[in-house]
């Protein structure tokens, strides 16, 4: 078994990730390394978390392992899977084998509900040990069992004080009873992310200054550059940078939850990441006007994304206005110059440049004068978010795009103010909000940012006058196979400049462009929702790659969306409870460079879930962006969609 170098790296960078960037407090982290990653330390680790009082129902619980795993010799098809302790190797204790982890977590469960993430970075097959895997560079993470370490009545009495949870409507029927292997399928008690599949190696390198796994580097790569409440589980692995020779499994009843079930609020300022390239002595940064790059916003540069926060930055660098373009940005140093460095750096937005503010009308009475000294605190911060936060008097409240009212008692609901909205009958949000600063806090920011990118449009002619978007129903129909296919099933409701109609929810919706500009082009589709602030990505957004990729709209070219050949999936529409009318916006970015524009898309900030707008959904992949340079060109389309609940007429 050989002797892991990256393991506590891992969960040191781990356990940064959860103080820093998360806010966890320290005296919610128990921390296991090197020798006090025992057996019975282990094992009363997760004991700690079920008998832990300060734990509330569905509390998001982590449990995070780096080390070795391994797989019992059997005939069977079902091996059982373990964890090797630090004692296993010098005092041959037993592994903790799979069914006792079950137990444990299903104990866990059982007090704390099934908010619970176990992740994985380590071999769980019987492989890990054959020398011709390993070099001086890479270590694997297991180890060769033999059937006499993992008795069949081991750790019995652990899994007699850990029953399955209770089954419920909410939470589902099973937990982990008789577990054999980590991944199973459909569990109740939790979601895995696993390193790799039960029959692959989990790798770690040792190139870098410390070593590291690849899986957790790839996973804290994600984690940082994607919000939280954004990303389901079953995304997860779709949208993490690819491994080599590792495919990571990701297993859960619950596996379309929101991570950590959006109760873990992501970090309070939104870092938006960015390649920095060092060409001809000028620092490029791989985004630009498109991006909502704005002249003084200022960058934190780091050497890549696995130190970003946690090592010295490179430097302080800001943008110019005469330096922006539609997709780059030479930045200019702060202080010192950065100086070389290999291949590309990262660059963390940590400071907003000058744009318009949301412009915000809370009446002055007494009863508003706590939302006053939180929008005052708003206004005095100095993060990365794009949208600052202004106050305005009932003189400019003409220009407000928000007005706060207070019809109850600590509690708050908002006007829309919004010329968009309102010249379509939209003038009130049906949400009805505790006033406590942080949620309070939180809606702000994710208000601001739904403005600001709202309103972030580049008007071009030719793509505006040039491109025909068509918007009707579909009808469904079966093919000879009996599979489901899709085709226009009504007349193209996209006239005078917007989309109206009647919402059916069993209906489902497309689209149809056609590009009559003289260039080949991407677009990227986002729908904004006005009634909670959500902004949901239609399309891929974020599919940059090192290779030339095909355009997705050519010139004198028609696309289909929702339908046909379609890889997109039907848009599924609906008017949110207590509102007869929505309004939302369709708004389609067209460029002739695959662009990122992953930091868009936000769910809503509001306690409630949607039940209104557009929306799809489709996998989305992501690798990392070298762009061959062209004349820039981009534009965007801004369509207001007014849907109207459907009324009941009777005979």
């Amino acid at each position: 078994m050989g002797k892991l170098s990256g393991a506590v790296p891992d969960a040191d960078a781990m356990s940064n990730y959860l103080r820093r960037d998360l806010k966890v407090p320290p005296d919610q982290i128990t921390n296991l390394r090197n020798k006090e990653a025992t057996r019975s330390n282990i094992i009363a680790a997760f004991e700690g978390l079920r008998d832990n009082s300060r734990i509330k129902h569905q509390d998001p619980i982590l449990i995070y392992y780096a080390g070795h795993g391994g797989e019992v010799p059997s005939n069977s098809k079902d091996k059982t899977q373990t964890l090797i302790p630090v004692d296993y190797v010098a005092e041959r204790i037993h592994p903790i084998p799979d069914r006792t982890v079950a137990a444990l977590i299903n104990g866990i469960s059982t007090r704390h509900g099934n908010n619970i993430t176990v992740i994985l970075d380590c071999c769980h097959s019987g492989s890990g040990t054959r020398g011709e895997e390993e070099t001086n560079k890479i270590t694997v993470r297991g180890c060769e069992l033999s059937p006499n370490d993992v008795p069949d009545d081991l750790d019995e009495h652990i899994r007699k004080e850990n029953l399955e949870p209770n089954a419920t409507a909410e939470y589902g029927t099973r937990g982990l009873s008789s577990a054999k292997g980590f991944a199973m399928k459909d569990m109740n008690s939790h979601i895995l992310l696993a390193a790799c599949s039960a029959n692959e190696l989990a790798r770690e390198d040792n190139r870098a200054k410390e070593a590291h796994g690849r899986f957790t580097t790839a996973l804290l790569e994600l984690l940082r550059s994607v919000p939280l409440d954004q990303i389901t589980y079953a995304n997860f692995l779709s949208r993490m940078p690819r491994i080599d020779g590792q495919n990571p499994q990701c297993e859960g009843y619950h596996r379309n939850r929101i991570l950590f079930d959006s109760k873990v609020r992501p970090p309070t300022s939104r870092h938006n990441i960015y390649e920095v390239k060092l060409e001809n002595k000028k620092y490029t940064l791989e985004g630009g006007r498109a991006h909502g790059i704005t002249d003084g916003a200022e960058f934190t540069l780091y050497r890549n994304r696995e130190v970003a926060l946690v090592e010295e930055p490179l430097g302080v660098m800001i943008a110019r206005e005469d330096k922006i373009n539609p997709f780059t940005t030479i930045l200019e140093p702060v202080g010192e110059t950065p100086g070389a460095f290999e291949n590309s750096a990262i660059a963390i937005q940590t400071k907003a440049g000058a744009s318009e503010d949301l412009l915000v009308y809370v009446p002055l009475e007494s009863q508003y004068m706590p939302f006053f000294e939180e929008i005052a605190r708003e206004m005095s911060g100095a993060g990365p978010d794009s949208c600052r936060i202004k106050l305005v008097d009932k003189a400019e409240k003409d220009k407000a795009k928000l007005e706060i009212v207070g019809p109850r008692k600590n509690q708050l609901t908002f006007k829309v103010l919004e010329k968009q909205a309102m010249e379509h009958g939209f003038t009130r949000m049906p949400h009805l909000v505790d006033a406590e600063a942080d949620d309070f806090h939180h809606i702000l920011r994710a208000a601001s940012h739904y403005h600001f990118h709202l309103n972030l449009n580049h008007q071009n002619n030719k793509i505006k006058n040039s491109i025909k978007i068509e918007f009707f129903p579909l009808k469904e129909d079966y093919n000879d196979d009996g599979e489901v296919y899709y085709s226009p099933g009504g007349e193209n409701m996209h006239r005078g400049g917007r989309i109206e109609y009647e919402v059916d929810e069993d209906t489902k919706y497309g689209m149809k462009m056609i590009n009559n500009t003289p260039w080949d082009l991407h677009f990227y589709v986002f729908y904004f929702e006005h009634a909670d602030f959500s902004i949901t990505a239609l399309t891929e957004v974020d599919a940059q790659t090192c290779y030339d990729k095909d355009y997705s709209l050519k010139r004198d070219a028609t696309v289909e969306i929702g339908y046909g050949n379609s890889s997109i999936p039907p848009f599924e529409c609906g008017v949110p409870e207590g509102l007869d009318l929505t309004i939302g916006f369709l708004k389609v970015y067209f460029v002739n460079e695959v662009v990122d524009l992953s930091h868009v898309p936000q769910i809503t900030p509001f306690s409630e879930m949607r039940t209104g707008g557009v929306t799809a959904s489709a996998s989305r992949g992501r690798v990392r962006a070298q762009f061959h340079r062209r004349l820039a060109v981009w534009g965007t389309i801004l369509i207001p969609v007014i849907q109207k609940r459907k009324q009941k007429y009777r005979a």
